[in-house]
């Protein structure tokens, strides 16, 4: 066996005291020693895995504390999650499958059935609250079912109520091109596992209708989409694939605030009634105080750029009051850094603004 494959396992050895206590603290029931033989299996043939577990073990020990934070296992027969090399470093690839899991466990769903859709399938939506038909022959080539044309989720809800959510195409690929990974290299899951990350993207919309969201699923994703590299890049995107992502409705559904890996907890403020009436913008800061190059005068607040939707608006307010609320600047900071740049922009603006004015009142 190699050097870098004993140092690798070495560094996962020592993680067990902290592997176990947030295990507890996530109240998973993962275990120590099943995920470091599993581990060891998926490097033991790996040299590129290898190198990059020993070049960056920060990498390596984030990626392994996700099975135990998230109640996940590298058993590979349970195609749940895998850690890969990319970009260098070592991430934890969760799978659709496991996204589900992580659902299931969160109870914010009871089951999920997630299907791709061709356009020579059979196939007949009939709303968002029945169970589509669709009819297809499992044993056909995939070039035999003609053009990919969406994919549907179809939760079960703890209530027993079904949720339907259709994704296109179009919708799909959107997410893709935002992707830091494919923008950058034009490689990576989206060449070599198509299918799966079709799924996994449809799972990410459609989680955002669901009246239920556990934070656990919250934080997978918000794993995936910035050290997995699946997130919007920080280049110009359209703001309508935010906003899918973000969900349609017209009033804020209440969800917890990402935070970064290293955060122990999920934020979960209750919406209340009159902070869905208006969307409003942050408390402006005190006269003349300059906030990411704008003037921003007592009794004034900044406009919203005039292309920013109402959603975007919506949502940064929402941002803006939960990170007052707990007292959480730098994840709500982090977490808009992936957004387009004129809703970044604004959206930054707004926190700074907001945090300005919660430390004059001494808060």
């Amino acid at each position: 066996m190699s050097d870098n494959f004993q140092n690798a396992v070495a560094i996962i050895a020592k993680q067990e005291e902290k592997f176990i206590k947030l295990v507890e603290s996530s109240k998973t029931d993962v275990m120590f020693k099943n995920e470091l033989l599993y581990a060891s299996q998926a490097m033991m043939n790996n040299d590129y895995l290898c190198k990059c577990a020993t070049s960056n073990p920060l990498s390596l020990r984030n990626a392994f504390s996700q099975v135990a934070a998230y109640g996940l296992t590298l058993n590979q027969s349970r195609q749940l999650a895998y850690l890969v090399p990319r970009d260098g470093q070592v991430v934890l690839d969760v799978s659709w499958r496991g996204m589900v899991k992580v659902a299931v466990n969160d109870a914010a769903i009871r089951d999920c059935i997630v299907e791709l859709v061709y356009s020579k399938d059979k196939f007949e939506y009939r709303g968002k609250r029945q169970s589509p038909i669709h009819t297809f022959n499992p044993f056909d080539k995939k070039a035999d079912r003609g053009e990919f044309v969406g994919c549907y989720v179809e939760a079960s809800l703890p209530d027993g109520r079904v949720h339907v959510e259709a994704v296109t195409a179009d919708e799909i690929c959107a997410a893709r091109d935002a992707s830091e990974l494919w923008k950058r290299k034009k490689k990576g899951p989206w060449v070599d596992f198509e299918d799966s990350m079709r799924k996994k993207s449809a799972i990410k919309i459609a989680r955002k209708y669901w009246p239920q969201t556990g934070s656990k699923l919250d934080g997978v994703i918000q794993y995936l989409n910035t050290d997995a590299g699946e997130g919007f890049s920080t280049n110009d995107v359209p703001v309508e694939v935010v906003e899918r992502f973000m969900g349609s409705a017209e009033v804020v559904e209440p969800e917890p605030l990402p935070t970064s890996n290293q955060a122990d907890q999920h934020l979960e403020p209750t919406l209340q009634p009159e902070q869905t009436a208006k969307p409003g913008v942050a408390e402006p800061a005190q006269a003349d105080d300059v906030i990411e190059g704008e003037v921003v005068r007592d009794g004034s607040q900044v406009p919203p750029p005039a292309d920013l939707s109402d959603k975007v608006i919506k949502k940064v307010a929402e941002v803006v009051r939960r990170a007052r609320d707990a007292k959480s600047w730098e994840p709500a900071l982090e977490y808009v850094s992936t957004w387009p740049v004129e809703a970044r922009n604004y959206a930054v603006t707004q926190l700074k603004s907001a945090q300005y004015a919660a430390h004059s009142q001494g808060d």
